[in-house]
């Protein structure tokens, strides 16, 4: 069965170039498309969607408000940002919001097919200039000082190195390779990183990571 796509950007062209990187695959099916949040959101209760991709800056609802909104009425559809928007703050926020992975515009159809595969098979997908710039705007920052209570101090050896993996952008499947452990056991350890940190995904993992120091071979 294919993954059914909604495309989500207020230019058409743009629209038409990410549709034309799907039309051979036998995995994918773009079977929509939107030019605001309020349309994308009409659209979900018309159709049964898989995954997004969502641009940011929008007329009408952007597309931070149309992913809480679409993450909180239908948590099981995908959501990857594609958007030109590189500053931090804007990632931080789509992440926030619970996007599962975040492009830039300019990147490659083997990128966008790579990424499309990787959230719909359960992982998340940041591309790396995203990740470093979620990565400059904490090094910017000071960070506060451990506190014996803080969720890393009681994270096994285990759960840090799939965090360590897991900010190389390892996917599931990878993180088990190399661990010699199950894909099962894998999705355990995120999910108990996740509730450890507080954090809703992976991104938000990556950010701990940075803001509290814990590889400190990391760079920017």
């Amino acid at each position: 069965m294919k993954t059914k796509i909604l495309l989500v950007d207020d230019h058409s062209v743009i629209r038409h170039g990410i549709r034309s990187y799907f039309k051979n695959c036998d995995d994918f099916e773009v079977i929509a498309e939107a030019d605001c949040g309020e349309r994308a959101f009409k659209a979900l209760n018309a159709m049964n969607v898989d995954l997004i991709f969502m641009d940011i800056s929008m007329k009408g609802m952007d597309g931070i408000s149309a992913t809480k909104m679409i993450k909180e009425t239908f948590p099981k559809i995908k959501v990857i940002a594609l958007s030109m928007m590189m500053d931090s703050d804007y990632i931080k926020n789509m992440v926030n919001a619970g996007a599962d992975g975040y492009l830039f515009k300019d990147c490659t159809e083997e990128e966008i097919l790579k990424a499309a595969r990787a959230v719909r098979d359960g992982d998340s997908y940041y591309c790396s200039s995203a990740t470093k710039n979620i990565i400059s705007s904490y090094k910017e920052k000071e960070a506060r000082p451990a506190n014996a209570n803080d969720a890393h101090f009681v994270l096994t050896l285990r759960e840090k190195e799939v965090l360590r993996l897991i900010i190389d952008q390892c996917t599931n499947k990878e993180i088990s390779e190399k661990l010699y452990i199950s894909p099962r056991t894998v999705d355990a350890h995120k999910r108990n990183l996740l509730d450890k940190t507080g954090q809703r995904n992976v991104a938000g993992l990556v950010m701990y990571a940075i803001k509290h120091k814990l590889f400190s071979d990391l760079k920017a």
